[in-house]
C-alpha cells in the first residue's frame, strides 16, 4: 500500500517536504512503514547547506519522521519532536540519493509516539539509525527541563566572532545559517550565540492564511540544526578539526515549549570531549527565560572532503 505524502508546508511550519512516499506495511496498534526521501537541491532551505555539495542534513531525516506519522495517524495537530533518544548518522546523504527508512511507530500514552527508523540509501549503504519520541502540543518528556545555573546572562560586551566572521567559518548561507550572533565565546571550551526567529524565514513561506497560531510553531529540526552550527564554530575554535565538519550522532535532545516568530533564541554549547576527528558537546536552548531544549550529546566528526563528497571520489 502506498500512502499519500504529509499534509506540506502549506498547513504547518517545517522546512520542506521531508518525505516523498510512504509505504505502509502494517496498521493497528503500530505502526511499520517504510518512508522515501530523494535529496533534491532545489529544495528549501537546501542550497545553503554545503553551497556546492548538495547534502541532506541529518535534522531534515527527523523531520520526515515528524511529518510520516502526522500523516499516517491523521493528527489535527502536528505531531512535534519531544525527545531524540538517539541518531547515528552513517555515511553521507548526497543530491539524487533516494533514502528508505524502515519505521516502526507505537503509542505510549500521554499523546506521545516511540519511533524507531533505520534508513538507506538506494545504493544499499547505510546512511541512518534514530529512536524518537514525537508527541502533541502537550507531549513533554518526563522529567521536564530543568538546567542547572538558569538561563544565560546579558553580555557586558559582545565577544567572539562577528557575523563576517561566522560566515567565513560555517559552510552553510541564507537560509540555511542559522547563527545571527556569538554573544559569548570561550574558545574550545563555551559559546552563546543567537537566532532570532523570523515570520519571512522559508519554513513559513508557504503556509495559508487564517491557520491557528498552534502552526506556527518553529520547526525543532531547525532549532537542533541551529544549536548544531553553534557547536562548529565552538569546535572550530579548538584548533583540532579539518575537512567537513558533519553531525555523527545525537543523543537524548529534548524539547519543551512553543517558539514562534518574534522569538529570540540562545544557545550555551559546551565542549565535553574532544578527539581526533570528533568532538562530544551538550548544552540547552532558551527562549527568554524558558528552556526550550537540551542536548544531552551531540557528536560531531570531521571526514575528508572525499569521503562526504561522492562525486569529488569518483575517477
Amino acid at each position: 500500500m502506498t500512502g499519500p505524502g504529509p499534509g506540506g508546508p502549506h498547513t504547518f511550519a517545517t522546512p520542506l517536504r521531508a518525505v516523498d512516499r510512504i509505504e505502509v506495511c502494517q496498521d493497528g496498534p503500530g505502526l511499520r512503514f517504510r518512508m522515501f526521501k530523494t535529496v533534491r537541491a532545489e529544495d528549501p532551505y537546501m542550497a545553503g547547506h554545503f553551497p556546492g555539495l548538495t547534502l541532506l542534513p541529518a535534522v531534515f531525516v527527523l523531520e520526515g519522521l515528524r511529518q510520516a506519522v502526522t500523516t499516517l495517524i491523521g493528527a489535527d495537530e502536528p505531531l512535534n519532536l519531544v525527545e531524540v533518544t538517539s541518531g547515528r548518522w552513517l555515511a553521507p546523504m548526497q543530491g539524487g540519493d533516494e533514502i528508505r527508512l524502515d519505521v516502526t511507530a507505537t503509542e505510549s500514552g500521554g499523546g506521545r509516539w516511540l519511533v524507531t527508523a533505520d534508513g538507506v540509501r538506494q545504493d544499499g549503504v547505510p546512511v541512518v539509525l534514530a529512536k524518537v519520541v514525537l508527541g502533541g502540543r502537550d507531549a513533554v518528556v518526563s522529567d521536564g527541563l530543568v538546567p542547572a545555573g538558569g538561563p544565560p546572562g546579558a553580555p557586558a560586551t559582545l565577544s567572539g566572532p562577528d557575523y563576517t566572521a561566522i560566515l567565513d567559518r560555517l559552510p552553510v548561507r541564507h537560509p540555511m545559517l542559522l547563527v545571527d550572533r556569538v554573544d559569548a565565546f570561550d574558545p574550545g571550551r563555551e559559546i552563546t550565540t543567537v537566532k532570532a526567529v523570523s515570520g519571512s524565514e522559508p519554513c513559513y513561506r508557504s503556509m495559508e492564511d487564517g491557520l491557528p497560531l498552534s502552526r506556527y510553531m518553529y520547526p525543532r529540526a531547525l532549532m537542533l540544526e541551529s544549536f548544531g552550527q553553534s557547536s562548529v564554530l565552538l569546535w572550530l575554535s579548538s584548533g583540532t578539526t579539518e575537512g567537513v565538519q558533519v553531525a555523527a550522532a545525537f543523543r537524548h535532545c529534548r524539547f519543551a515549549g512553543e517558539v514562534r516568530p518574534g522569538a529570540v533564541l540562545r544557545h550555551v554549547a559546551r565542549i565535553d570531549r574532544l578527539m581526533p576527528d570528533n568532538v562530544f558537546v551538550s548544552g540547552e536552548t532558551w527562549d527568554g527565560d524558558r528552556c526550550v531544549m537540551t542536548v544531552g550529546a551531540l557528536i560531531g566528526s570531521s571526514r575528508p572532503r572525499a569521503q562526504v563528497d561522492r562525486t569529488a571520489a569518483a575517477p
